[in-house]
């Protein structure tokens, strides 16, 4: 059990998986029953695009891994249009607005504006909101040096110099760009004694890149579960909020009401994008060739998990 919460330790698929099932099995949304004879494999996500009123995507391991794009990306996005089906983008990477994260996608070649980018940064913001609304005295204070903040919550960034994290009531926790251990046990020292809640923005462990895996806020905030009990608020994929948000703007881009049902949400993870959507009512395709599983049994994984999703595809194209 140490090992999964020791940061000196590299991150891999293994250990984000052991996490992953540690804390979604018992703080994850509710899923409806399934068995491994439901999973359809096929070899590619556009050998079911047909099946879909529109689809869905997550960003690393569907899209791009770090900083380049897969395979047949630009391909997916052409057969999409060509049938009329609409897609966004539902991320949760939340360090900075849609606005910002625009070019890279562009760059690729991909026809993306910001409105089709949909985050757990969103998703936070939201919840925000709603504890303003219920609380217009609360106080927010941010984690991390490298994060764009809310610009209707104002409050200390970790590194200004500023003495008032023993007076929040809530952090927000968006992204993890130069968090390290001796931040993370700053930060556990004050949780410790006080009553503050973490929103966490970003609930991935980690987030496969070329050669590694990346420590996310979604595992400094389960670590800090872990050692004072402190209590998490997740803002975004596997929980349902985010997924509200994904459909509403895939609705507004498609100008018409979509069934659930027939929407693909497509992702690398059994425990954030395929455990949404399935307990979302999506459709729920497993990329399995690139990002998380990649090179791992996915029929295992998912008997292990008890997460199973329609469809398993290899690849975006053939």
């Amino acid at each position: 059990m140490t090992s999964l919460f020791d940061e000196n330790l590299p991150m891999d698929a293994a250990r984000t998986l052991a996490l992953y099932q540690r804390f979604y099995a018992s703080q994850g949304p509710s899923l409806p029953a399934g068995k491994s004879q439901d999973m359809r494999f096929v070899d590619a996500l556009s050998d079911v695009v047909d099946d879909c009123q529109g689809l869905i995507l997550d960003s690393y391991g569907v899209i791009g891994l770090g900083s380049a794009p897969i395979e047949g990306i630009t391909d997916l996005f052409d057969n999409a249009k060509a049938r009329d089906i609409p897609i966004v983008i539902l991320t949760n990477g939340a360090s900075q607005p849609a606005s910002q994260r625009v070019k890279g996608y562009r760059d690729w070649g991909l026809p993306i504006a910001a409105s089709d980018i949909i985050s757990s940064r969103d998703a936070a913001h939201q919840m925000v909101r709603e504890i303003k609304d219920h609380n217009p005295e609360a106080r927010f204070s941010y984690l991390g040096r490298h994060v764009t903040a809310f610009e209707d919550v104002k409050g200390p960034i970790y590194g200004d110099g500023d003495d008032s994290w023993d007076e929040a009531d809530y952090f927000i926790f968006l992204g993890a760009i130069g968090w390290d251990a001796a931040d993370q046990a700053y930060f556990e020292s004050v949780l410790a004694k006080t009553a503050a809640q973490v929103i966490i923005g970003n609930p991935d462990v980690s987030a496969p890149v070329v050669g590694a895996f990346t420590f996310e806020p979604g595992y400094w905030g389960m670590r800090a579960n872990h050692h004072v009990n402190a209590p998490l608020l997740m803002a975004g994929k596997p929980y349902p909020a985010a997924y509200d948000l994904a459909f509403a703007a895939l609705q507004e881009k498609a100008g018409k009401p979509l069934d659930k049902a027939h929407i693909g949400m497509v992702g690398d993870s059994l425990h954030t994008d395929i455990l949404g959507a399935k307990s979302s009512g999506f459709f729920a395709i497993l990329l399995s060739h690139y990002g998380l599983l990649a090179g791992r049994d996915v029929t295992k994984e998912a008997d292990l998990a008890q997460i199973y999703p329609d469809v398993v595809a290899k690849y975006l194209v053939r």
